[in-house]
């Protein structure tokens, strides 16, 4: 039936999936994406000959893959990304001899088949986030087409080959994440190596001298290697070096080699605190565009000749301590930024400043600066210049005035009221953000300023806006976060007709002038102004209004205008003193996100079902004890959140919601949920915060896409045993004190379960019965992370799953006993805090490898730690 059919994708099927490809002879492609109901791939799919891609990204329930894989002659492209359950491959995966492309990303692979060798045209290979993996086949090494070698995040790997170095056609090795301690000296051998990649290698101590010998190499990356305290002396060979990042290593000493570097574009020593001076050969690095030396703590001084790179465009010296910056910076003539920040031990800058022609960005909070030299006024380029926490001993100079580009100015925390003469104006721009700025200082601002589009004032001290503002007669955004401001001139009516955005932040500001109505073009509008008590009726006439934002925590009320608003798409308010929501709300047909958050409203208007575009609700009230019945009639709504602890009842209705994804109800009042929940079946989660909650309706059996599930519920003993035959369910969230322990027959249910939350939960006894506490929690064969905080009566914990990464059981005072947790080797976090009766925890000592996050009970004596390996001692120390 399917003899000519080339190409079968299949997204998203979340029904059982069985496939025979007896009759599909001619497929090319098949793919499956995110395809929950695939479990298995029929043997059959050997048969088809001309499949040369073959994808099952993101079927996290795929087990694993057909034997008969290895006879299809043509597949060159193998994709099982995010096969989270795939843990093996077929042994003869080898002889797949067209493959050119494997992708093992996020897979539970454990080993690679030693065939892996045969694979003569494999190109890329993926082994990505593979935290099982604790080692690559001797095989891989003979992968001679090989070009990318990605084994990011594979946590659990600590060592390479020996022959690596014979993959002769490799131009990306990416060892990021991995627990490797070395390199091995062969990689020298890798001459068409471009990319070598070693981000986060924590455990990495040294490189091998070889690595010098690597000609054709472009980027090192080493940021985030803190063991690594040297770099070989003969890194200047490297002559095809343009980028390298030593950020956050120890490095203590830059050979002098690295001035051979002669196409190097790009060098980091972010962090590198033990770093204390920069070889004079740097200055030989005449391509440099970027050195960033932020953080070197120890660095005091630069360079003389640091002005002979003259590409450099980026300079950054932040929290170094920096002295003098040498004159020879000046002769950067391309330099864009230099940021200074935190250089508390500079106190003044080289007298020719204005020489860097290019300079853009200026950024010098915080220094020890003491005079701003006159030539500041030639940086005719500059956009931002940040002076915050500047404690100058004399005023700006007049030349500042002379700045053609500026944009941001910031003189926040300094000493500074205003520049040297009486009535400075700062030159034309589009762009001014002025921040820290007294009314003086607003004099910078003038009738230059015609062609300003946007305009940011932030801490200003001043009470009303400077008739200069009302001069920006093409002013498209303009941003007010002046907290002493008390009102907006009558002028802005005429003046400001461009007006797109009005952000205002203010304490004192108690009413907008009605003529705020005539901004036509207006469609932003943001208050935050915690006195304004009403809005103007003026308001309806902003026809292009399309966000209304209203953080006003004394406004009272609405006009009835508001519903002229035809096209707002977004409105959200936040008001304490808002009791009540005009009927003209529902004339908002553009509206797709309502948001009230409105602790004092009582009711929602029953016209508030018109609102037929709306997707996004929430409502937050302590008020409000009922919904209308026309909520029901909002059919494309997809959250709905309900923050209302008064709330007693949910109508029948809310089960006509049928596009709803996202549902959330707070409230300590309601003790039922209607029948009609359970027709809500696009639910994906569902959160019910609610104490006084007796029981949940049977019909919510029916949820059967809910993936995520959060109950905080006192009155509930255990959950509902339906619940265990939610299919999807891969995240619940269990909070009751009358809790004792988990019904064994959902725990038996839960194979698909990522993530169990039973915190808090005071008077657990034991996740599991006493009676099956042997079977312990095997079944949960999918769960990445339990979470048992503050369970104060817990005191055992079974056998986990080995699936486990993240196990949570601080706080748990009476926890006495953990079973044996020497299968969990791919857990990376631990947490034991304050579990004052626990003494041992069996099988820590195994488990060291992948383990990153370990929290363990202060004061106990662990009698196992004397066994325990001295690299796993290192890590509990640090």
């Amino acid at each position: 039936a399917f003899e000519r059919l080339r190409v079968l994708s299949l997204c998203g099927v979340e029904t059982k999936i069985t496939l025979h490809f007896m009759n599909m002879p001619s497929l090319v492609k098949l793919k499956f994406v995110n395809c929950s109901g695939l479990t298995t791939i029929d043997e059959s799919i050997g048969k088809l000959k001309n499949l040369t891609h073959l994808s099952t990204r993101s079927c996290r329930h795929l087990q694993k893959l057909p034997d008969s894989i290895w006879r299809l002659s043509s597949l060159e492209a193998l994709h099982i990304r995010h096969c989270h359950k795939v843990s093996s491959l077929p042994e003869r995966l080898g002889e797949l001899g067209s493959l050119k492309m494997l992708d093992l990303t996020a897979t539970s692979i454990e080993k690679i088949p030693d065939s892996i060798g045969q694979l003569i045209n494999l190109c890329v290979l993926c082994i990505v986030e593979c935290k099982r993996l604790s080692r690559l086949p001797d095989s891989i090494c003979q992968l001679r087409s090989l070009e990318i070698l990605d084994l990011h995040g594979c946590l659990g790997l600590t060592s390479l080959p020996e022959r690596l170095g014979k993959l002769g056609s490799l131009v990306k090795l990416d060892l990021s994440w991995t627990q490797i301690e070395k390199v091995p000296c062969s990689v020298g051998q890798l001459k068409n190596l471009h990319q070598m990649l070693m981000y986060f290698c924590q455990r990495l101590l040294r490189l091998p001298d070889s690595i010098c010998r690597l000609s054709s190499l472009e980027v090192l990356g080493l940021d985030n290697c803190n063991e690594l305290c040297s770099i070989p002396e003969g890194l200047g060979d490297m002559k095809s070096l343009k980028k390298i990042d030593l950020s956050w290593t120890r490095i203590e000493v830059i050979p002098d080699s690295i001035g051979e570097l002669t196409d190097l574009v790009e060098l980091s020593l972010c962090w590198s605190k033990s770093l204390d001076s920069l070889p004079d050969s740097i200055c030989k690095l005449k391509l440099l565009k970027s050195l960033d030396l932020t953080g070197c703590l120890s660095l005091c001084s630069l360079p003389e000749r640091l002005g002979d790179m003259e590409k450099l465009e980026v300079l950054i010296l932040d929290n170094t301590k920096i002295e003098i910056i040498p004159d020879s910076v000046c002769h950067l003539k391309l330099l864009k930024k230099l940021d200074l920040n935190e250089c508390l031990s500079l106190c003044s800058l080289p007298e020719r400043l204005g020489d860097m022609e290019k300079l853009e960005k200026l950024i010098l909070d915080n220094t020890g600066i003491e005079i701003i030299p006159d030539s500041i006024g030639q940086l005719k380029s500059l956009r931002l210049l940040s002076l915050h926490g500047c404690k100058f001993q004399k005023t700006i100079p007049i030349s500042i005035t002379q700045l053609s580009s500026i944009q941001q100015l910031n003189m926040s925390g300094t000493s500074l009221k205003s520049c040297k003469n009486d009535r400075p104006h700062l030159a034309a721009s589009n762009i001014i953000e002025l921040t820290g700025s007294s009314s003086e200082l607003l004099g910078l601002c003038d009738e230059s300023h015609k062609a300003l589009e946007i305009f940011h004032l932030k801490d200003a001290t001043i009470e009303e806006l400077p008739d200069c503002v009302g001069r920006m007669e093409n002013l498209k955004k303009l941003r007010l976060e002046c907290e002493m401001l008390k009102e907006l001139p009558n002028w802005i009516e005429g003046s400001l007709e461009n007006l797109t955005q009005l952000e205002v932040m203010s304490m004192h500001l108690k009413a907008l002038p009605d003529c705020i109505g005539p901004l036509k073009q207006l469609g932003e509008l943001s208050l935050k102004c915690e006195n304004l008590k009403a809005l103007p009726n003026s308001i309806g006439s902003l026809k292009q209004m399309w966000k209304l934002e209203l953080n006003c925590m004394n406004l009272e009320s609405l006009p009835d205008s508001i519903g002229e608003l035809e096209n707002v798409a977004v409105f959200k308010i936040e008001s304490a003193k808002l009791k009540v929501l005009p009927n003209s709300i529902a004339l908002l047909g553009s509206i797709d996100t309502l948001v009230l958050y409105c602790m004092s409203l009582e009711a929602l208007p029953d016209s508030i079902g018109r609102l037929q575009k709306l997707l996004e609700f929430e409502v937050w009230s302590n008020n409000l004890e009922a919904l209308p019945d026309s909520i029901g009639s909002l059919k494309h709504v997809r959250t709905l959140t309900l923050k209302c602890p008064n709330l007693e009842t949910l109508p029948d209705c809310i089960g006509e919601l049928e596009s709803l994804h996202d549902f959330k109800v707070d409230s300590h009042r309601l003790k039922y949920l209607p029948n009609s929940i359970g027709s809500l079946t696009r639910i994906c989660c569902l959160t019910l915060n609610c104490l006084n909650l007796e029981e949940l309706p049977n019909s919510m059996e029916k949820l059967q896409g809910l993936e995520t599930l959060y109950l905080h519920c006192d009155k509930f003993t255990a959950p509902s045993d339906f619940i265990g035959r939610l299919e999807n369910l891969e995240t619940f969230s269990f909070n009751s004190n009358k809790l004792k322990c988990l019904n064994a027959a959902i725990i038996e249910s839960w194979g698909r379960l990522h993530h169990l939350y039973l915190s808090g939960c005071e008077n657990l006894e034991g996740i599991i019965a006493a009676s099956i506490r042997q079977t312990g929690l095997f079944r949960l064969t999918s769960l990445r992370s339990l979470h048992l905080k503050d369970c104060k009566r817990l005191e055992y914990l079974p056998q986990l799953p080995s699936s486990l990464l993240w196990l949570d059981a601080s706080g748990c005072t009476n926890l006495r006993t953990v079973s044996d947790i020497s299968d969990l080797k791919t857990l990376e976090k631990l947490w034991l805090g304050a579990c004052k009766q626990l003494e041992d925890v069996p099988g820590l000592e195994n488990i060291s490898s992948n383990l990153e996050d370990l929290e363990l009970p202060g004061p106990c004596d662990f009698t196992g730690c004397c066994h325990f390996s001295h690299d796993f001692k290192n890590k509990v120390s640090k």
